[in-house]
């Protein structure tokens, strides 16, 4: 749906607070755990903001103080019964997300291991309750025989917690996608072992990187978004009567526009290249109201770009779609979230001859179909980021997140990385708001200077508006 131009939107981007989150310096320490990339989830709510990356858990406070010491993924998971398969000390945990669900007040947690060639496991930990302090009960799903379960995704709704994954065999030739539907209410009695748990592998009902929506309790189906692989277009399926081993998975609809393969390399002001993913859905979609927010990376215009979209929560139709740009660089690695009032913001990396690789934002409204500006939220501090691993492109990504804040549906957070030096990497948390603040913020943000290097963790930020 191409639309036409509309004006600034009356919204902006005010930031609230920024703190440092997980980081890894060159010699691949990510205190004490870790590796490359980060693959990065986040989720906030009740106090907490909860950040997990390859191999790190920290929960921190809304001021980036640390709750409680962060662990490692292969510890965290230990702890709770679950077998990780660790091997020579080394992390064998990846691909970790973790999303707050303030309907059943639970904190769902996943991930897979990755020690064995195929028949790895899915991981599953749901927080005891609303707290994420007070402990978690962790559950183990074994991937499709002979296959290895990779890139798994998340997500939440009134029903259901699904994870999916894209499957390859022992030769690593990709054969199909997994779909999981667990239903809500036996995680949230806290059962040790899972039953009806409902199964999906059709080709025909489900694309490449099967994504499950996330809502905010609206709704009675499991909406999920997949790339229709080695075709073009978007999948749209459902799960109805998701409460069980009754569970149905229907393709609901193909939206053929959204296609495109992301195929220019990002670069960098040393001159030196990185991989730019592609153009799944990598960072999560979400429903709020009778919105579904989603949005992913394609080449367009001669640069990459964030192609967004929005849907009918009931019909599944496309309501609203369009691109974020930014002349001279590259923009790869996005994520979304909204409210029902249809504002939602999206969060992404962004590059170019003259730029590092930095951290942006932008709000955008349903009503106008248009997207502020993207404004600067952090700069990253190297020109020349270069971790190849004998591959043919420098690794980055390989996702970040953003997350809705539950006490205001105008907040959100940011998790997004940067590059610390030319071989290592570094996150940053940011919370903004996209109404204008109260009466005392203002004063503030009208003396304010957006601050955005160097800040460390503990450091509270004033409220200022960004890309003014």
């Amino acid at each position: 749906m191409k639309l036409a131009a509309a004006a600034p939107l009356a919204l902006n981007l005010y930031q609230v607070d920024q703190f440092q989150g997980a980081s890894i310096d060159s010699s691949g320490n990510l205190t004490g755990f870790g590796f490359i990339p980060p693959d990065m989830g986040g989720a906030v709510a009740n106090g907490y903001v909860a950040q997990m990356v390859n191999d790190e858990f920290a929960i921190y406070t809304p001021s980036g103080a640390l709750a409680t010491p962060a662990v490692s993924l292969d510890a965290f998971y230990a702890g709770l019964g679950v077998n990780t398969y660790k091997q020579g000390g080394n992390p064998d945990i990846s691909d970790p997300r973790i999303i707050y669900d303030p309907t059943s007040k639970r904190w769902y947690a996943s991930a897979i291991t990755v020690a064995n060639a195929v028949n790895n496991t899915i991981l599953l930990a749901v927080s005891k309750d609303s707290n994420p302090l007070d402990g978690f009960t962790g559950y183990a799903i074994a991937s499709k025989k002979n296959q290895f379960a990779d890139f798994p995704t998340l997500g939440v709704d009134h029903g259901a917690v699904t994870i999916s994954s894209n499957n390859f065999n022992r030769k690593g030739n990709y054969t199909g996608s997994s779909v999981f539907s667990i239903p809500k209410a036996q995680l949230i009695k806290g059962v040790t072992n899972l039953s009806n748990v409902k199964e999906f592998n059709s080709i025909s009902k489900i694309g490449f990187t099967p994504e499950a929506v996330t809502s905010d309790g609206s709704g009675n189906k499991t909406t999920i978004l997949s790339n229709n692989y080695g075709a073009s277009g978007l999948l749209v399926s459902t799960i109805s009567n998701n409460a069980g081993k009754n569970a149905n998975l229907k393709l609901t609809r193909t939206i053929n526009h959204f296609s495109g393969t992301l195929t220019n390399a990002p670069t960098q002001p040393g001159g030196t290249t990185y991989d730019p993913g592609d153009n799944r859905i990598s960072s999560g979609s979400y429903q709020a109201g009778n919105y579904i927010y989603f949005a992913n990376s394609v080449l367009h215009g001669g640069s990459d770009q964030i192609q967004w979209g929005v849907l009918n929560a009931k019909t599944d139709s496309l309501i609203k779609s369009g691109f974020v740009s930014l002349a001279n660089e590259d923009l790869t690695y996005g994520s979304i979230s909204g409210n029902a009032a249809g504002t939602f913001v999206i969060g992404f990396n962004g590059s170019g001859s003259t730029t590092n690789i930095s951290d942006y934002g932008t709000v955008c409204s349903v009503m106008s179909g248009a997207c502020n500006s993207p404004s600067l939220l952090y700069s990253g501090l190297a020109s020349n980021y270069n971790v190849t691993f004998g591959g043919p492109s420098n690794r980055w990504g390989d996702y970040s997140w953003t997350a809705p804040d539950t006490a205001n549906p105008n907040n959100f957070w940011f998790f997004e990385e940067y590059p610390t030096t030319n071989g290592s990497w570094g996150t940053i948390i940011t919370e903004v708001e996209t109404t204008v603040p109260e009466p005392g913020s203002l004063a503030l943000l009208l003396t304010g200077v957006v601050g955005l290097i160097g800040l460390t963790r503990g450091r509270r930020n004033r409220t200022t508006r960004l890309g003014a």
